[in-house]
């Protein structure tokens, strides 16, 4: 039966980073743990498999320190599964092997597999706590700018006001499906919308309403679709979504519902009730025949102005402005 797995020796006084450390002496952990305590948490495993379940456990591991020479799992196959885990913040811990001075061997197939930097044994207070101050640090930093690059990417996709995905992220979206759907042999359909007499809304109420009235049909047009579909703001008050495996009649069917919703929303700001309608155009790929996404967008937008151009409040799914099937 084996033993269960250790649990951390955490500073409560304030949020520390959490070090796991895996050594297979009592001696040697005590001694290392003493000197880490003050600055950091420390997670304890007597070999590289308790470590490895630590690991797949603890989501707040900060840096691995481990020795190389151990029961059951090794250090130096304890840093390969780490490196090779599907778990990208596994897979890019930093890790510090610890040796003695004259294993050479071992320091350079720590090397191959992956270790940040080695330090030998017996370990020397000071230069461990350096070694893993640097090692965090830039570890930190690291994750620091990996989270700056999400949120720009995430600010360079999606809408500002609406919080809907933006023109750019909808056809880099439309690409990728259209590529599916010909592939697999699938329909696939593109709904155009546009809030009737908007300028009007902003008009009569001012600017701020208008914001108000554009959150609130994104946010039904959210509910309304499946986990599959796009919703976008292509701008002003003009949105589209993309339905994948999506034939004609289906986009109609939904087209027909998301205009009944709108309708039936009376809007409420600074107490003043707004009641809004939308037109919308629809076209579909098997049907249109088309080569690209611009070409399926550019006949969606026609039958959105015969929408309008019938008295607004509908949809429209073909060229003669019918807005049901017969």
């Amino acid at each position: 039966m084996s033993a269960p797995l250790p649990t951390a020796e955490v500073n409560t006084t304030k949020a520390l980073p959490l070090i796991l450390l895996v050594e297979d002496s009592m001696t040697s952990m005590e001694l290392i743990s003493r000197d880490l305590r003050e600055h950091y948490s420390l997670l304890h495993a007597h070999d590289g498999e308790e470590a490895w379940q630590l690991l797949l456990r603890a989501s707040n591991v900060d840096l691995v320190v481990t020795d190389v020479q151990m029961p059951r799992v090794s250090g130096q196959e304890l840093l390969t599964r780490i490196r090779q885990s599907d778990n990208p913040k596994i897979r890019s811990l930093p890790v510090i092997v610890m040796t003695t001075a004259n294993d050479n061997a071992e320091k350079h197939l720590a090397f191959l597999n992956g270790a940040n930097d080695f330090l030998n044994k017996p370990v020397d207070p000071l230069e461990l706590q350096a070694r893993i101050r640097v090692h965090h640090r830039l570890t930190h930093t690291i994750r620091e700018l990996e989270e700056s690059k999400k949120a720009l990417a995430e600010l360079a996709t999606t809408d500002a006001l609406t919080q809907l995905k933006n023109r750019r992220l909808f056809y880099a979206q439309a690409e990728q499906n259209l590529a599916d759907c010909r592939r697999n042999e699938r329909d696939m359909s593109v709904l155009v919308l546009d809030i009737d007499h908007f300028k009007k809304v902003n008009d009569t109420y001012g600017h701020h309403t208008g914001d108000e009235v554009l959150i609130r049909v994104a946010k039904l047009l959210s509910r309304m679709v499946r986990a599959v579909d796009t919703v976008a703001r292509f701008g002003g008050e003009e949105f589209a979504v993309l339905m994948p495996e999506t034939n004609k009649l289906g986009a109609a069917v939904l087209g027909e519902r998301i205009r009944s919703v709108i309708e039936k929303e009376h809007i409420v700001v600074d107490g003043q009730t707004i009641a809004v309608t939308a037109s919308l155009g629809i076209a579909t790929l098997a049907a249109e025949q088309v080569e690209s996404i611009d070409q399926l967008l550019s006949i969606a937008d026609r039958r959105l102005y015969l929408a309008k151009n019938g008295g607004r409040n509908r949809i429209c799914i073909s060229d003669d402005g019918r807005s049901r099937f017969n």
